[in-house]
């Protein structure tokens, strides 16, 4: 079997890639709706990968594997692949996961990560309302991950609420040191969460990128007692292009909250000094990110 032919297409705002071979049978993989613009990145790969046997997979992701970076840029390998993996599951007739050594589970626990009312505001009141609109959500969430601080606009509605300079732009939410008012009102927004969830649901909170270390550490000890699931993305993450691990080994020493990372990390290997120097309690990849 070869490949033939590499397609991508916007579909709303999802770039979806189709590999065709000379045996009719045709892989598929997405990339996120966030990235409608990666489809000119992904045809980039096309003359690389032609002529391949997309059922050898690894020699087909050899040729274009270190051409990818951090996210987003990773997001076309990491599709490319998933099509890849599409063709030979239908070729051997099996799912996917079959071929990747089988199932070990027949249920795997999901976070709330999606399911949103719509905030009215950054006030704790306001959080609170959201969290008790998802905590009687039909799903049934037993764990709810919810965006604070620079993951927010909190920065660009909040007076007072860092030292740093305001900036605008879809890729930079804001940076830098907290005043004492900002740290205080965003540990005000987390009570006020988890009033509201009590211990029936667990509460993740996505951080950032862009605290310095002490404002984390002080974040991340202020919240010792409500027992949070993780602090996600304080220092680096989404669409940041190094990982940093010897400052977040500082930060993880300093507190029994988990912290994580990992979700813009492009290949497993950049993840084995996270790893090896526990600079985190979780790391958290993103199949559709990472590259493998």
């Amino acid at each position: 079997m070869k490949i033939t032919d590499l397609k991508c297409a916007v579909i709303g705002q999802n770039p979806v890639v189709r590999i065709t071979t000379d045996e009719g049978i045709d892989g598929y993989g997405e990339i996120e709706n966030t990235k409608p613009y990666l489809k000119p990145h992904v045809l980039f790969y096309r003359d690389f990968i032609l002529g391949g046997d997309p059922t050898n997979v690894e020699s087909v992701m050899l040729k274009i594997r270190r051409v990818g970076s951090f996210k987003p840029w990773g997001s076309a390998v990491s599709a490319i692949e998933m099509a890849l993996w599409d063709i030979a599951g239908k070729a051997a007739g099996l799912p996917v996961y079959k071929l990747l050594g089988g199932k070990i589970r027949d249920k795997v626990r999901i976070y709330d990560g999606g399911v949103r009312f719509g905030l009215k505001g950054f006030s704790p009141q306001d959080y609170a309302e959201e969290m008790a609109k998802i905590k009687e959500a039909k799903e049934g969430f037993t764990i709810i991950k919810q965006a604070i601080g620079y993951h927010t606009q909190m920065i660009k509605n909040m007076p007072n609420f860092t030292y740093s300079e305001v900036r605008t732009g879809r890729f930079d939410r804001g940076r830098g040191p907290l005043t004492e008012y900002g740290l205080k009102h965003i540990i005000a927004c987390v009570e006020a969460m988890k009033k509201v969830l009590g211990d029936e649901i667990g509460l993740a909170l996505d951080c950032g990128p862009g605290w310095t270390i002490p404002d984390a550490i002080r974040l991340a000890k202020a919240l010792e007692p409500l027992n949070i699931m993780w602090l996600e993305d304080l220092l680096t993450g989404d669409y940041t292009p190094y990982v940093s691990a010897d400052m977040y080994c500082e930060v993880t020493r300093s507190t029994s909250t988990p912290i994580h990372t990992g979700e813009q990390i492009y290949l497993r290997n950049n993840f084995q000094e996270l790893i090896e120097k526990h600079a985190v309690r979780i790391i958290g990849p993103d199949p559709a990110d990472v590259g493998v």
